[in-house]
């Protein structure tokens, strides 16, 4: 039997990063969270579990933040 990979976050870390590249965020171009936030919340998803994904995704270095609310997705 092989185990799966999907974390319980799997589904709100394809939001969240669909989101931030929806609305164009980038290495070059950092986005502020508030851009994001509401359609994700719009979308089912609790605060909590959108900082625990973005965390995560910092974590796994694929996002950044940058300050000021900001994040930007590394090359």
């Amino acid at each position: 039997m092989t185990r799966s990979t999907r974390t319980p976050l799997q589904p709100c870390k394809d939001a969240v990063l669909a989101e931030l590249t929806a609305v164009g965020c980038s290495a070059d171009n950092p986005v502020d969270l508030y851009l994001v936030g509401p359609t994700l919340i719009a979308a089912g998803y609790s605060q909590q579990e959108i900082v625990s994904t973005l965390d995560s995704l910092a974590y796994d270095k694929r996002l950044e933040y940058v300050g000021g609310n900001r994040v930007r997705l590394p090359r």
